[in-house]
């Protein structure tokens, strides 16, 4: 894995994509036509050869939905990419939009005549997004499953990465693949289900101890599973990624398939199918529907197992954290003795890679790193390129959202950093930001609630002053796996219980368009609570940092923090201090004590 820096490209120009997208469309007799940000599985990241979206918009963001009628065209995007889609979009008619369903609903009735034909390609589309889309229109337009009509017009389209799949150590796991089938088994059989249907590459992944390297920084292995209500369980992959070894590790309950088996597969299948259809492509849905099937449909069965480490994978965080702090403690020397020498963001991000790749067991970025410098610090997911690098400003904020995939486990942190001077108004916001920070670092709960219980905590301070952020407070993180991993979040939308062994980001944030961007974040890790004798002992949850990095005091207004937030970080500086201190070289040893000297 490494960082991804290549931006789908085509010798035809932005308008010329359009013009031959809507004659196709004319030939086609369709009205409207989907361009949605995904792939046959659903997930965040894709590959390039799957990167449509890109292709036909310029916009390289995690989420959003292109929508092209014979006359308009609207990319619809949400809060995290307002500024980088307007930014980043290709042609000028493109009109950026809020990513909601009534929005989107609203624009198709009003953009088409009744009755007109709105087609998408089956496999790009959840099961959920379709029915929702036919409900909201209420039969005043048709829908229409079709082939994809960018993969017509796309020439020089990327190339599928075939790379072998490989079994993760049980050392690193902390549970076989057999004792992981035998609980989903039981979990099938307890909702009376014959069959559940995996289609996320993540959760077959963490369920048969596998890795890969089909997409960039996420080590997983494309592909759709069904298990039977027993442990055996048919993987559909494309069998050059699958060698006699790993098959033979595996043993006879896991059965290789090849990918286009799996149409003929779901037309076989009988009785009651357990699937998601959050994340299940609509094509799957239609492949059962005319079966004799009844659903049950909720998250795969491994989804909640993911979520929550065993004792191995806590283990094993913990240390890819130590690692991940030393390499972050090294870049952050290097960047103070170094940042008024012409930095730019891509030389950055290329310094920061080289600290990781001195830890051991090591394999590559969790995800591309976010480094921006002044105003494009406040695009949420910025990605730096040729064309968008910036040297470092005298008085920039630097922002760096970064992490390491390690054998051992994800890793995930954002630090922002004072480059020369800083305004009083740029302190404060940091400030404020690092107040929420603190706050949810420091939260006790009662068992039971959600994300969406604990997300305020950390806009509290930003609330008093009218301000906020478009974006969750934090996401689940995966073992050696994705970065962002559901279903447990902390969002204003997030209603999955919080539970002991789940790992979190913290990160909440402030940012203004053409100014700065602010954004600091430690993963955690929830944990059981000591009971409190002088209450009721109700069970109860807290939280343990995992994340070991100097939050830079230069960017502190003291007068706005209480004596509890500088004790805590005091508190957890000095922690960084005690865990580092005997790992570095003598300079680097000192810058350290120096940013984790006490504040008060």
């Amino acid at each position: 894995m490494h960082q991804n820096s290549v931006r789908t490209s085509s010798k035809i120009t932005a308008v010329g994509k359009l013009k031959a997208l809507r004659q196709l469309m004319h030939k086609e007799k369709v009205d409207a036509f989907l361009v949605p940000r995904a792939d046959r599985h659903q997930g965040e990241f894709i590959s390039d050869n799957d990167a449509r979206l890109t292709w036909l918009s310029g916009f390289t963001g995690s989420a959003g939905l292109c929508i092209i009628t014979l006359k308009n065209i609207s990319l619809f995007v949400d809060g995290r990419y307002w500024i980088q889609a307007e930014s980043e979009k290709s042609n000028k008619q493109i009109k950026v939009q809020r990513l909601e369903k009534k929005l989107i609903v609203d624009w198709l009735t009003s953009s088409l005549n009744k009755f007109s034909t709105v087609a998408f390609d089956p496999w790009l589309h959840t099961s959920e997004e379709i029915e929702n889309l036919e409900l909201g229109l209420k039969g005043y337009l048709k829908i229409k499953p079709t082939v994809n009509l960018i993969d017509h017009l796309w020439k020089n389209k990327p190339k599928e990465v075939v790379s072998h799949a490989y079994k993760l150590s049980e050392k690193y796991t902390g549970e076989s693949h057999q004792s992981k089938l035998e609980r989903t088994a039981k979990m099938i059989k307890s909702s009376r289900a014959a069959f559940a249907i995996y289609t996320l590459p993540d959760s077959i992944c963490w369920l048969l101890n596998i890795r890969g390297n089909d997409i960039t920084n996420t080590p997983i292995v494309k592909a759709f599973a069904i298990q039977k209500d027993t442990s055996e369980i048919e993987i559909y992959v494309d069998k050059a990624k699958i060698t006699s070894e790993l098959d033979k590790k595996l043993g006879p309950m896991v059965q290789f398939f090849p990918t286009e088996n799996l149409k003929d597969r779901l037309r076989q299948l009988r009785g009651k199918i357990w699937f998601d259809s959050k994340s299940c492509p609509f094509a799957i849905r239609n492949y059962l529907i005319s079966r004799k099937t009844s659903w049950y449909d909720t998250e795969d069965p491994s989804t909640r197992l993911k979520a929550i480490k065993n004792a191995t994978e806590i283990k094993g965080s913990r240390l890819a954290h130590l690692k991940d702090g030393i390499a972050m403690v090294k870049f952050l020397n290097w960047l103070s003795k170094n940042k008024k020498h012409g930095l730019d963001e891509l030389s950055i991000i290329k310094s920061l890679e080289k600290f990781r790749m001195l830890g051991k067991k090591y394999r590559g970025t969790s995800f591309d790193t976010i480094c921006g410098s002044g105003p494009n610090g406040a695009i949420i997911h910025y990605k730096a390129s040729p064309k968008t690098n910036r040297v470092l400003g005298d008085n920039d904020l630097l922002l760096i959202d970064s992490g390491g995939q390690y054998l051992q486990g994800t890793t995930d942190i954002t630090r922002t950093i004072q480059i020369g001077k800083s305004s009083n108004k740029k302190k404060k916001h940091f400030t404020l930001v690092l107040k929420g920070m603190i706050a949810i670092s420091r939260m006790s709960w009662p068992v039971g609630l959600s994300g969406r219980d604990l997300d305020s905590i950390a806009r509290y301070a930003l609330w008093q002053e009218g301000l906020d952020y478009d974006h969750g407070t934090g996401h689940g993180v995966g073992s050696f796996l994705s970065v962002h991993e559901g279903p447990a979040a902390i969002s204003r939308k997030n209603e999955f219980e919080l539970k002991a062994g789940m790992i979190i980001s913290n990160e909440p944030g402030f940012y203004v368009a053409d100014s700065h961007g602010i954004r600091i974040e430690n993963l955690l890790l929830v944990k059981k609570a000591s009971p409190n004798k002088k209450a009721d002992s109700r069970p109860m949850l807290r939280f343990e940092t995992l994340t070991f990095c100097p939050i830079d005091k230069n960017l502190l207004l003291l007068k706005l923090l209480t004596i509890d937030e500088v004790k805590w970080i005091n508190n957890y500086h000095r922690k960084i201090q005690l865990k580092f201190e005997n790992k570095l070289a003598p300079e680097e040893k000192s810058w350290l004590f120096k940013a984790c000297s006490p504040l008060l």
